[in-house]
């Protein structure tokens, strides 16, 4: 997905690229590493651990629904979520394994995975919201305010607003979230020590703005 045409980057955001087989080769390299590991979800879930930090880099440490980049919110506030929740597979290990499969785990904040953990996702949405395809950039989008909106398209689907609603995407802190991960790439581009120094300094206000501000307030009429 062209990262202009992708809602969770900016024009500073690296494109995401050929996730699904990052995925694969990590996997392959656990089962190498750890040759009788079942769930892999067990050895990606670990915050700070080294197949943490591989699986955050293949996301390239962005939240995966909504964007969010780690360093702008902290380790802790991310974790690994099950894109096809726990809850729709049956307590059997055979089922367990497909639940913690790689290709059902996805890079997402804190935020994003509690609000979504009780939604079921089934056909024809795993594919419509797929994020490793980057399909989920043909549903939301960003509009001239920098609020993350639902496509025209699916502006009537349930399902879809149901998903929009349960991950708070079109809350105030969602745009504030962006306008940081704006000013921090133009930051990180600026030459000028004088313009780096207010632009930092912009942001550090910012910032603390939004972590002032609850995921639930504000949200978007």
């Amino acid at each position: 997905m062209p990262k202009d045409k992708d809602y969770r980057n900016t024009q500073y955001c690296k494109e995401l690229i050929d996730v699904s087989n990052k995925k694969e080769r990590l996997e392959a390299q656990i089962q190498e590493d750890f040759p009788r590991t079942r769930i892999i979800y067990n050895k990606v879930k670990k915050r700070g651990g080294i197949y943490n930090r591989k699986f955050a880099e293949i996301y390239n440490e962005k939240c995966a629904y909504c964007g969010i980049l780690l360093g702008l919110i902290p380790l802790e506030s991310f974790e690994v979520d099950h894109f096809i929740n726990e809850a729709s597979f049956s307590d059997t290990e055979e089922d367990r394994i497909k639940a913690g499969r790689m290709e059902n785990l996805i890079w997402s904040c804190i935020d994003c995975n509690r609000g979504k953990s009780g939604l079921t996702i089934t056909p024809p949405y795993d594919h419509i919201l797929n994020v490793d395809q980057g399909n989920i950039c043909q549903v939301f989008e960003r509009d001239k305010d920098f609020y993350i909106r639902i496509n025209a398209q699916y502006k009537n689907d349930e399902f879809v607003k149901m998903f929009y609603d349960s991950l708070h995407l079109g809350y105030q802190r969602r745009r504030m979230d962006y306008l940081l991960l704006q000013m921090y790439g133009r930051m990180k581009a600026e030459r000028n020590e004088m313009k780096k120094n207010k632009l930092g300094a912009a942001f550090l206000e910012l910032l603390e703005a939004r972590n002032r501000m609850h995921i639930t307030d504000g949200k978007r009429i």
